[in-house]
């Protein structure tokens, strides 16, 4: 309504004069037009390839938590800076079983070891903290400064081959050139973590380009199946590996699908339309398409003519334009929710977790069989409750702030508005990883409570503000 009167005026339409609450609604089902527009094998190929960039991430995040149990990185890394062998849970420990205080209710030399690490401060609050903390701090910089950058003057692919690149850096530098430096390694996540951010955030947003509307949804959860496949496989490992670089290269080997596969597929449709007009745009539509895409390629390049009249929003504008703000702050809540629900702190802390939880336990007899393990005593309880918290986890908060922010903002709006709540669950992240330390140190139990209370509370956010709230702003959109 406020575009028809300012062009019948002369002027040229801004977003920013809209007001959410009092526009009147005019429904306009547009899913109707594109409803017989079926995918075909290479549009498929060309979401797969670009989703598994999230594998590199997932492997990382799981595998700092599980490497903390690996002898060989415990040795390097701990043993001289952070205490003794016997301080770092790496001496006799059957021996320790008599003469460490913190055994004293313990039978088995393996859970001992265990313990006496976990209990390490300096180990666990100085090193895995910043290990855990300057991953997500670089990623949270990668997908706010270069991803957005890149992707906004040459394309979706390229910010994905160059964020795998740099990833692979990393890693290479964190397992084999870290020269027994700390600080060297400790770098070495940061760049991994600047990597995986420059490409990850342009992952919805190629999704949300190149899939069909009905589709959209189903591509939009690879994101988070390859981040949960990843973790699992390189968990299942370690079970089999026991020389810590070549673990801190696997998110490296998977960075080579991606870092590879971006030159198999095609670039972004919508992309290639702005920069190089309405018929090549259209030809790489159809190559990914298996039936007629006209109506569809005319909808791209009419809401590509109407961003001429409109400016490209900037950060501040995200959050002064009423229904952006709106939009951009359910976006981020998201990014929050998902990442106070303690999924990181599970993660992150995994080896050391466990070691106080359950001091013997075997993460992947537990993925194989949690109800045999729960005979096993009460810790083993515990063990299950994260199962369960897993399963629920993927099918909500898992995949939603991936999901969700690719689809609620008009394309003016898109790119900075994805990078910022990109950002911000980097940030909420890495605020996670500097906690969560303390939080179990303090006390394993509490901090489950803590981490239940949050999930309570955020149950009742999403009924409000994403439930209620979320159909009208995507009716504002679409009317």
């Amino acid at each position: 309504v406020a575009e028809n009167e300012k062009k019948a005026n002369g002027n040229s339409f801004d977003l920013q004069d809209v007001d959410i609450d009092n526009v009147e609604s005019h429904h306009v089902n547009i899913g109707d037009d594109f409803s017989k527009v079926r995918p075909n094998g290479l549009c498929i190929l060309a979401i797969c390839v670009v989703m598994s960039g999230t594998l590199m991430f997932g492997a990382d995040t799981t595998l700092f938590g599980a490497i903390q149990a690996v002898p060989s990185f415990v040795n390097k890394f701990c043993v001289g800076d952070y205490g003794t062998a016997a301080e770092c849970g790496l001496a006799d420990c059957d021996a320790q079983l008599i003469s460490n205080p913190l055994c004293a209710d313990l039978n088995d030399g393996d859970a001992c070891c265990a313990t006496v690490r976990a209990n390490n401060d300096d180990w666990v609050n100085i090193f895995l903290m910043m290990g855990n903390f300057l991953l997500y701090f670089g990623a949270a910089w990668g997908a706010l400064l270069l991803g957005p950058f890149i992707a906004e003057r040459w394309g979706r692919r390229l910010p994905i081959f160059i964020g795998c690149l740099i990833a692979i850096i990393g890693c290479v530098f964190q397992a084999y050139l870290n020269f027994s430096s700390k600080e060297v390694f400790l770098t070495a996540r940061f760049v991994l973590g600047f990597g995986a951010g420059t490409a990850l955030c342009i992952l919805p947003m190629y999704n949300a380009e190149v899939a069909v509307p009905q589709w959209r949804g189903i591509t939009g959860g690879l994101f988070q199946f390859f981040v949960v496949c990843s973790g699992f496989t390189a968990v299942f490992l370690t079970k089999f590996i026991t020389n810590y670089q070549i673990i801190l290269m696997i998110p490296a080997f998977a960075a080579v699908i991606p870092l590879v596969g971006v030159f198999t597929i095609p670039e972004s449709p919508r992309f290639v339309m702005q920069n190089q007009g309405y018929e090549k745009g259209l030809a790489i539509l159809q190559k990914m398409r298996g039936s007629d895409c006209t109506h569809e390629a005319q909808a791209i390049w009419e809401a590509l003519e109407a961003e001429k009249t409109t400016k490209k929003l900037s950060y501040a504008q995200l959050f002064t334009i009423p229904s952006t703000r709106k939009r951009v702050l359910i976006a981020i809540m998201f990014q929050i929710v998902q990442q106070f629900s303690g999924v990181n702190m599970i993660l992150g802390y995994f080896g050391t977790l466990m070691g106080s939880v359950a001091p013997d336990f075997d993460p992947v007899a537990f993925l194989i069989s949690a109800t045999t393990l729960v005979a096993n005593g009460s810790g083993y309880i515990a063990l299950v409750g994260i199962f369960i918290f897993g399963f629920g986890f993927q099918i909500s908060i898992g995949i939603m702030p991936w999901l969700y922010p690719s689809e609620i903002f008009t394309m003016e709006e898109r790119e900075k508005a994805l990078s910022v709540t990109v950002w911000v669950q980097y940030i909420a992240s890495a605020i996670i990883a500097v906690i969560s330390p303390y939080l179990i140190n303090w006390s394993v139990y509490g901090t489950f409570y803590v981490f239940m209370t949050l999930c309570i509370g955020w149950t009742v956010w999403a009924f409000i503000f994403v439930k209620l709230l979320v159909p009208s702003l995507l009716l504002f959109l679409h009317t």
